[in-house]
């Protein structure tokens, strides 16, 4: 048997009907060249044996008695995959508003506890001639660069290679447990972390208005009370190089573009609604610490809080402020060594996850306002037995306080968007693509007029 650590145990804790803790991908496909009409069913034929099911897609929770303490993973001998593997047709034409309203509907149900925490849905009858993979798994058991990596995994870069298996029969190396880790690795970690911990008050203490963030310091808006259980998916794609380019011209990162478009969306958006505060809306950024052999499941990252500069109307004084809050955050990450980290995360952590289990979170000041991932992906041309990947859009958590979610991740020439929110408190969703785009055309603008 294989324990929960205390990060992955809490997304278990915090969930609740209103609030499922799964994090999902919707993968965009288009047939090969001289498919014909059953090739789909065909290919997957081979995929159904519960037997060749591969870790952790055959682990399921096994709990202590009477529930008390942290539960384990064990391996399901009973896996059922005709529950967890299902099938969707769109309605004639097939259009992404119809695939995305059922990826939408999807994503807003729990997966059930006494089977492995994932499911995969198969979705047919996109317009030109394109399938989908809709595939969501608990964040207990994968967090989002490890679901990165294991979809990455069943894909090839060679369009010829065929046989390929879906993606919870591919193989993956399994890692060892942790039960026997050395307690005085994880006294020194302990120590190691508080003392980040305390680096991190004495930067909020001397912050500027757009340095560090703390928790609490943000405003409150409409993103940030309580969520019903529906939920709203929209996605688009960027060209990379388009973003690079920009990025090399500002002397900034990619990660500090896509946080500017997402500032100066959310600044649109909130003003359309006569709801920008004064102050700066802030941002949580999961940063991955995960090794590049690491394997996919459990969660390996930490957080920064950083400014989002919604208060500034200028695009480029947006983006140096976000610079600006963004290098703090990372300095102080910087100071501390891969066994500090999660303990430090566990710590900062603390005024996220109090309020979901004591089930006051949304009726209070936020500790932050949306969440900003940006998640790397493949970089090279990817394909599953022929069929070309055109799109990989990733769905994150939406939760009480935090109403909206905007996630990217890199696929060979695209920065693709997926922002998931609540239905009821972020109307209009579909607004915020279209705002990413003015942002970034607007930055390009500033740009080239400078």
């Amino acid at each position: 048997m294989k324990p929960l650590g205390t990060v992955d145990s809490s997304f278990l804790l915090a969930e609740n009907r209103k609030m499922p803790m799964h994090t999902g991908g919707l993968l965009l496909f288009r047939y090969p060249e001289g498919a014909h009409e059953d090739w789909l069913h065909e290919t997957l034929s081979g995929n159904d044996d519960p037997d060749a099911v591969q870790y952790p897609f055959n682990q399921k929770l096994a709990w202590p008695l009477r529930r008390l303490g942290l539960p384990h993973w064990v391996i399901d001998h009973d896996l059922d995959t005709q529950y967890h593997v299902r099938h969707s047709a769109l309605p004639k034409p097939g259009r992404y508003r119809e695939m995305f309203a059922l990826v939408s509907r999807l994503h807003s149900t729990r997966l059930h506890r006494d089977r492995p925490l994932w499911e995969a849905h198969i979705i047919e009858g996109v317009e030109g001639n394109r399938f989908a993979l809709y595939m969501k798994t608990h964040h207990s058991m994968i967090d989002g660069v490890g679901a990165m990596r294991m979809l990455r995994a069943f894909l090839s870069n060679d369009p010829n290679e065929r046989d390929m298996p879906a993606p919870w029969n591919t193989p993956r190396y399994q890692r060892a447990s942790n039960d026997d880790a050395d307690p005085r690795g994880a006294a020194a970690a302990t120590v190691g972390a508080m003392r980040g911990v305390f680096k991190f008050a004495a930067a909020v203490r001397h912050r500027d208005k757009h340095g560090m963030v703390a928790p609490f310091q943000t405003p409150m808006t409409t993103l940030n009370g309580r969520v019903t259980g529906s939920r709203r998916f929209v996605a688009q794609s960027w060209s990379l190089q388009r973003i690079k380019a920009l990025a090399k011209t500002l002397d900034a990162t990619v990660n500090d573009v896509v946080l500017a478009m997402s500032g100066g969306a959310l600044r649109r958006y909130l003003r359309d609604q006569g709801a920008l505060p004064e102050k700066p809306l802030t941002a949580m950024t999961p940063v991955s610490f995960r090794p590049a052999d690491a394997d996919v499941e459990g969660n390996s990252f930490s957080v920064v809080f950083a400014s989002l500069a919604t208060d500034i109307g200028d695009p480029i004084d947006r983006l140096r402020a976000i610079q600006s809050s963004m290098g703090e955050a990372k300095r102080l990450l910087r100071g501390m060594n891969t066994a500090d980290i999660p303990i430090f995360t566990s710590i900062v952590a603390l005024p996220v996850l109090v309020p979901h289990l004591l089930r006051f979170s949304g009726r209070t000041r936020p500790t932050f306002n949306v969440t900003v991932s940006n998640v790397p992906g493949p970089q090279e041309n990817l394909y599953w037995n022929g069929a070309p990947l055109e799109g990989m859009y990733p769905l994150s958590i939406v939760s009480h306080g935090q109403a909206l979610n905007i996630t990217v991740t890199s696929f060979g020439d695209s920065l693709d968007f997926g922002i998931i929110a609540c239905r009821r408190s972020v109307p209009h969703a579909q607004r915020l693509i279209d705002h990413l785009d003015e942002a970034l055309v607007e930055l390009e603008r500033s740009v080239s007029v400078a």
